[in-house]
């Protein structure tokens, strides 16, 4: 028997191992299972298609909810069009496998499937009754924070340097004997007053230090010098509110959105837990991590090492 040339019998070997090959060949099986299944005349039938009234009228819909109109005819045929050959392209897609696999298929229907489950719950509007006792329950989630007034002058670190702390410690002392705040320290971007204003408020502009340090002051008049990130301040508290729990009608709004999303995080976790107990995992770990020991509440129900 003649033997083939060395680079034809290479070729040969290689080609099982060759991703378009396998690809083709793969094309190939499913279109023989779907003759088989389907009859041989399956290219002269094709699976029907039928885009209904409500799916034309969604379509429409969501061309409006992004231009701010409902599309014109020639608009919507476009559009249409667009959607079937998007179906088309779906349905050959998932005959073929090619969703299988796909870390991004996998995720949007995780989602899709999570969503399902949430909108159940969210579907139920909850009364008042439950709306006080989630807020019985969550009562510090709700409480309304300190906030305080003030009036600042600023002595600016960089301009002064060496003298600016002795230039504060004077400018509260003339403060304290009566000056006018307005005739004294540097000029900046930062407010020479704020109203009242929780801690976080005033940390964005004067810094988380300047804010503590501010919020936590007890006594009366100007005091100081507060550091912050530019400088030093000479403060005075013109306003104080305490921290106080809001009453039921000032946060009605957010304990009914609150109260939502809850009982779409149940909805979701009891969803996932009832799934995982249908089925029987296995993690076979690589040797590197299969001799450290499972974290608690590990996702795994059962685990062997890797070989």
């Amino acid at each position: 028997t003649p033997k083939l040339p060395a680079d034809w019998r290479t070729a040969l070997s290689r080609a099982p191992r060759e991703p378009l090959l396998q690809f083709l060949v793969i094309g190939l099986v499913l279109f023989g299972v779907n003759s088989l299944l389907h009859g041989g005349d399956n290219a002269e039938a094709p699976d029907a298609i039928t885009i209904s009234e409500g799916r034309v009228q969604q379509i429409a819909e969501s061309y409006r909810a992004m231009s701010g109109r409902l599309p014109n005819r020639t608009e919507l045929d476009t559009l249409v069009d667009d959607f079937i050959d998007e179906e088309i392209a779906y349905r050959e897609a998932t005959a073929m496998g090619l969703d299988l696999g796909d870390t991004i298929v996998r995720r949007r229907m995780r989602q899709k499937l999570t969503f399902l489950a949430e909108d159940v719950a969210a579907s139920k509007e909850p009364d008042e009754t439950a709306l006080r006792q989630y807020l019985a329950d969550h009562r510090e989630d709700y409480r309304i924070p300190a906030r305080i007034g003030f009036r600042q002058v600023m002595v600016n670190s960089d301009n002064r340097g060496e003298t600016a702390q002795t230039d504060a410690e004077d400018i509260l002392r003339q403060l304290n004997a009566g000056a006018d705040p307005a005739a004294l320290g540097d000029p900046s971007m930062l407010p020479k007053a704020l109203p009242l204003s929780n801690e976080d408020n005033i940390a964005l502009m004067f810094g988380p230090s300047f804010a503590a340090s501010v919020v936590d002051h007890a006594g009366e008049g100007w005091f100081g010098p507060v550091k912050s990130p530019i400088g030093l301040h000479v403060v005075e508290i013109t306003r104080r509110e305490p921290a106080r729990d809001p009453s039921f009608e000032e946060v009605r709004s957010r304990l009914e959105s609150d109260w939502i999303e809850a009982r779409r995080a149940e909805a979701r976790e009891a969803f996932e837990k009832n799934l995982r107990a249908r089925y029987d995992v296995t993690v076979e770990w690589p040797e590197t991590y299969s001799g450290e020991p499972q974290p608690s509440g590990g996702s795994a129900a059962s685990s062997a090492g890797g070989e």
